[in-house]
């Protein structure tokens, strides 16, 4: 089984800034591959086939929220996943 791995960012920015990364996430999904670092660590992830997207806002007390959240399975896991054929004779 494979170890673990995650990666978490938090920090306040520019309009412009926020614009920036995004688009290198969609770059990096159009080139099959997205790499995450800052000084506390790094991933790098392979988003492939179906990808499960989910967005979530939220205006509240004069705070809005938008959560954007991508998901999918790695062709490794799916592989090692996939049960052998049974065969009963």
């Amino acid at each position: 089984m494979a170890k673990k791995k995650s990666f978490r960012h938090q920090s306040l920015q520019e309009t412009a800034q926020v614009r920036a990364l995004l688009q290198a996430l969609i770059d990096g999904l159009d080139k099959g591959q997205i790499r995450l670092e800052d000084e506390q660590g790094k991933i790098r992830l392979k988003p492939n086939g179906l990808l499960n997207l989910s967005i979530a806002a939220e205006k509240e007390c004069g705070i809005s929220k938008l959560g954007l959240k991508i998901s999918w399975r790695d062709e490794d896991s799916e592989k090692a996943s996939k049960p052998e054929s049974l065969k009963i004779d």
